[in-house]
Formats: C-alpha cells, sequence, structure tokens
C-alpha cells in the first residue's frame, strides 16, 4: 500500500499530514494526487467521505511555490501609483488555485480544511463573500460559492487571470442548487493553461457537458468505464448502513450497544485515525461501557483504527469475532471490504451527505447498501402519522440528500435539527392537506377520456391508482420513450402495461406507473444508469406539471403547453398494445 512519502510531496505537506494524524492514503488520493502534481487535469467521480478535498489540496498545493518577494514587491509598488492616482486602494494579487463549492456554507468548511495545508506551503486562503479577515485578491487560494466568485468578478475585486488551477467541487450539487449558470460564465474567464478538475458524486447531462467542452486530456477517476447494470456481476452480499449525524454518533452508538445481547464476542468499531479511536473509546468509558480486546468476551466493544482489518483480527483471535461496526465511512472499496468482508451484519454510520459515497464504493465493492433502523428510530402510532414517518424513513434511507443538507445547513446555526425538522414536517403536511389534485389520486374516468384520444382508449378497466415518478433524464441525454419503459420493465420485473405515460422533457422525464408498483420501480432503477447516464427515481413531488388545476391537458387537452407545444419537453402517450 502507498504512503504520502510515495508522492514526493515537499516535507512542510508531509508534517502537516503527520499534525493531523493522517497516515495512509484512500484509493482516491493514490490515484489522483500524482497526476495533479503534473498539472494533469483531473474527473472524478467522488463524495463525501472519499478524501476528494485532501486529494486537491495535495495535488495542486504541492506544485504552488509563494511568489517570489521581487514580484510581491513590484505589485505593491504598482499599487502605490495607482493609489496616488486615485484608482485603487490595494495591489490586486490575482487568485491562483480556485475551488467552487455548491454553498457559502461549504465553503467556509472546505476552505477551513484547507488552511494548514495551504499555510504549510506559505499561501493564503480566504472565502469569497465570507468574513475571512484576508481580502479575495490577496489570498492565493480562494473558495467561494459560484455566485459569490461571480459577484468578486463583475466588482473588479477579483481577477482570474493569474489562475492556474480551478476545482468544482460537487458539481452535480451546484447544478441542482441553480449555481450552473455562474459556473460556466466563471469557466470563461479561466486561462486556457489552468488546471482543470471536477469532482462529482454524479454527472448528469450538464455537467458531462462541461468535462466535454472544458476539461481536455483528463484523468478519470475511477478509471474502468461505466458497466451497464444488466452486464454488472452479480452482488456477493450486502452492507447495512444508519445515517447518523456527527454530533450523535457517540449516543446512537452507546444506545446499540445497550441493547445488545450478553455473551459472545464484542462489536469491533472501526475509527478514522488512532485519535479518533482514542477519543471514542474515552466517550464509550466515561458511559460506563467495557472498551476492549475483539476477542475478549466480557468487553462491551472493541475499537480499533482504520489501518487494522478485519482479516488480522481473525487470524489473532482464539474465538469467531463480534459484528463490524464502521464509527466514520470507509474512504474507498477497499477499505470497505477489509473492515467488513465476510460479516453479514456489518454497519455503517455516516453522515447524509456521504450517502453517494457508500453507494458508489458499496458497488465497486460488489455489495449492496441496505438501510437499517437505529435505536433512537421512534415507532409509529396513528394510520396517518405512520405513514407520514414511513415517507420520512424512505427518504432518509434511500435519497441522495446532499443538495438539501447544504440548503439547511444555514439553519442549523440557529436552531437545533429538531427544530428544523419540525417545521420542515409542518410544511410538507400542511401542503399534502391543500386541495389541488394529488399525484397518487386515481383519474375519473371523464377526466382520463379528455386527456386519451379515442384511437388509445384502453379495453380494459383503469388501474386503480397512478404514480406520477420524476426521472433524471430527458431528451438531452438522448432519451426515447422505449428506453424508459424497457429499463422499468426490466430492473422492476413488471409488465410494460403498468406503465402509463411518459413526457420527455430537455433535463428529466415524467413517467406514470400504476400506484402498487412505484415503490418497486424507484428500488429497482435509482441509481441504475439508461443510455450511460446514472438516474435519480422519485415520487414526482412537483404535483402535475403538465395540467393546472382548472381543467387537464396533455395529448388531447387544449392549450399552448399540449402535445407538441412550447416548454422543451415532448409528451408521449403508448398505446395499450405497445406496453407489453
Amino acid at each position: 500500500m502507498a504512503s504520502f512519502e510515495d508522492f514526493g510531496l515537499r516535507e512542510p505537506l508531509l508534517a502537516t499530514l503527520e499534525d493531523e494524524d493522517i497516515e495512509t492514503p484512500t484509493a482516491l488520493q493514490e490515484a489522483v494526487i500524482p497526476v495533479l502534481r503534473r498539472e494533469g487535469n483531473l474527473v472524478a467521480r467522488a463524495g463525501s467521505g472519499s478524501g476528494k478535498t485532501l486529494a486537491y489540496a495535495l495535488g495542486v498545493l504541492d506544485r504552488l511555490r509563494p511568489r517570489a518577494p521581487e514580484a510581491v514587491e513590484a505589485a505593491g509598488e504598482d499599487g502605490d501609483d495607482e493609489e496616488e492616482a486615485g484608482e485603487t486602494e490595494a495591489p490586486a494579487r490575482g487568485t491562483r488555485m480556485l475551488v467552487l463549492v455548491p454553498t457559502a456554507e461549504a465553503a467556509e468548511r472546505v476552505a477551513l480544511t484547507l488552511v494548514p495545508y495551504a499555510a504549510a506551503v506559505e499561501l493564503g486562503v480566504t472565502v469569497a463573500g465570507g468574513s475571512w479577515g484576508t481580502a479575495a485578491s490577496l489570498a492565493e487560494v480562494l473558495v467561494g460559492a459560484p455566485a459569490d466568485v461571480m459577484d468578486g468578478v463583475r466588482a473588479s475585486e477579483l481577477k482570474l487571470d493569474e489562475l492556474e488551477a480551478v476545482v468544482l467541487d460537487g458539481a452535480a450539487e451546484i447544478r441542482e442548487l441553480g449555481g450552473w449558470e455562474s459556473v460556466e460564465t466563471l469557466m470563461d474567464h479561466i486561462p486556457r493553461e489552468a488546471q482543470r478538475v471536477v469532482i462529482s458524486g454524479a454527472f448528469p447531462g450538464e455537467v458531462e457537458n462541461l468535462v466535454d467542452r472544458r476539461v481536455k486530456r483528463a484523468l478519470r477517476y475511477p478509471a474502468e468505464p461505466a458497466i451497464p447494470d444488466a452486464e454488472q456481476p452479480a452482488l456477493e452480499g450486502s452492507v447495512a448502513y444508519g445515517l447518523v449525524p456527527e454530533g450523535r454518533k457517540t449516543d446512537t452508538l452507546a444506545r446499540l450497544l445497550a441493547e445488545r445481547r450478553e455473551g459472545g464476542a464484542p462489536p469491533i468499531l472501526f475509527c478514522r485515525t488512532d485519535e479518533r479511536a482514542a477519543e471514542v473509546a474515552e466517550a464509550l468509558t466515561v458511559r460506563g461501557f467495557l472498551v476492549g480486546e475483539a476477542d475478549d468476551e466480557d468487553a462491551d466493544v472493541a475499537v480499533v483504527t482504520a489501518g487494522t482489518t478485519r482479516a488480522e483480527l481473525a487470524s489473532d483471535a482464539a474465538v469467531p469475532l463480534g459484528r463490524t461496526i464502521s464509527y466514520d465511512v470507509p474512504a474507498d472499496e477497499r477499505s470497505l471490504v477489509a473492515r467488513h468482508g465476510g460479516d453479514p451484519a456489518a454497519l455503517v454510520f455516516l453522515e447524509p451527505r456521504e450517502m453517494a459515497h457508500l453507494r458508489e464504493i458499496a458497488r465497486r465493492a460488489r455489495l449492496r447498501p441496505v438501510p437499517m433502523g437505529l435505536p433512537e428510530a421512534p415507532a409509529a402510532t396513528a394510520s396517518e402519522l405512520a405513514a407520514f414517518r414511513r415517507e420520512l424513513r424512505r427518504a432518509l434511507r434511500e435519497d441522495d440528500l446532499a443538495a438539501q443538507m447544504l440548503v439547511l445547513e444555514p439553519l442549523f446555526e440557529e436552531f437545533s435539527a429538531v427544530e428544523v425538522a419540525a417545521a420542515a414536517a409542518a410544511l410538507l403536511r400542511r401542503r399534502g392537506a391543500a386541495p389541488p389534485e394529488a399525484p397518487h389520486a386515481p383519474a375519473p374516468r371523464a377526466e382520463a377520456a379528455m386527456r386519451t384520444p379515442a384511437t388509445d382508449a384502453p379495453t380494459g378497466p383503469a388501474p386503480s391508482a397512478i404514480a406520477r415518478l420524476y426521472v433524471g433524464v430527458g431528451s438531452r441525454d438522448g432519451i426515447r420513450p422505449g428506453d424508459l419503459v424497457g429499463a422499468i420493465a426490466g430492473e422492476a420485473n413488471i409488465p410494460g402495461s403498468a406503465v402509463g405515460r411518459i413526457e420527455i422533457r430537455d433535463t428529466f422525464s415524467i413517467v406514470e406507473v400504476q400506484a402498487d408498483a412505484a415503490e418497486k420501480v424507484i428500488r429497482a432503477v435509482n441509481g441504475t444508469t439508461i443510455k450511460g447516464r446514472s438516474v435519480r427515481v422519485d415520487y414526482d413531488r412537483a404535483g402535475d406539471r403538465t395540467r393546472k388545476p382548472g381543467g387537464p391537458r396533455g395529448a388531447g387537452g387544449g392549450g399552448p403547453r399540449g402535445a407538441g407545444g412550447a416548454g422543451g419537453r415532448r409528451m408521449v402517450r403508448r398505446p395499450p398494445q405497445q406496453r407489453d
């Protein structure tokens, strides 16, 4: 296994890694740091938990040298001349490394991660539009949301003509949160020779399009091409996961240990670093738990570091090992297998923003991620509330919530997570009680007749209920109705007759399916690929986008946005004989 010393990093960076108690590179870091040090471009599929921030921090910062004193002095002299002329107040030194992230809060977090490594090589870090003391024009490393950086450029507070590297960290989330137009504009201001790094947990059409146009001759990570799901090898096992915020991991673990049956080997808890393991062990000891060895039947738990493997523990233990638990999400598939390979009861704690990362490394390790209810989950009561809680649990366990966490993150500074969740639940339930048509309600026969031409009228009875599903691919991805029907019928193992009307729009599609098959379709198709694009599937939360409450619109409905009308979409209705 490689070490950071093998990469040829400068001594100050190696010393900082030692101070931060980081000893072993992740698979991503091992693959991309040498390329970044040589000024190569990079396109990586990676999410939170993979070590992506440290990867581009080390790779890019290692090759950036402090400006020569005479260059800084010359800039100061020029600034003095301009100040005397009344044109400026300070010399503009120019940004050399730009990191674009989805939100201002993410910028603060990433900048704090970069500070010790940038300081080690005598470079300054600041945040665009933030409350940092260093002006954006005076720091070599600038982190910010695209809109904040764009504001600085428009105000002439930022100059990008000296930029040597640009990093797009979380491209899919930036697109989803509305920063894509600013990204495209900023890319027009970046020197052609500047190094380009794009890191994203998913690559929707617009992100791939940007990569094709603006990131030439780039290393792709992972290197292997995406294999269509139909050709992927069979999964060999599963790994359970529980979504736990960082601040609640210790309490959740304590409840889990308290419920453990007496007897047998203690659970084995893997932590990211030695320092992390010591902190967790101390916290558990304070709560009255006995922290011991992996084969000590009297212990409540054994705490080990990520450098230890289950195989090593098994070779030293005189008794079968207990359940393995990851207190921190594994950084890559090899770490996932080393910790949990061969353990059918394995469990991973992860923060919601790390969900996409776990799914990716589990896929590479040929393991199926399975959500697990943790001790603090409340029990359902009345039927209406029980259904609402089931929906929330499903979203918490299965949806990629990284972008939504970024939206809510500023609220957590003012209110507790419980208060924010309660406010969101109040809004959802209030909207759910509103009278406009619900996407899951059965369509009356009269309305169905108005929407459907006579030649397409089904001969059998209408389904009892219809669910509208959002599918995250559209006409820009070259998607046709047959592609969606084939994927849904094949992956979910349902007849084509269970698929109803299909609306293909620019970047997504809306598909109607029988309500009793909706959950099965979401579970089976979500995360698969159609025409090489990773697909997100969920209920259509926006309601019926093609009809206003005043009346039906569709292939048979009048109005400017009917079939073949404006709006950048095609509305497709397949006759019953084509649905098989």
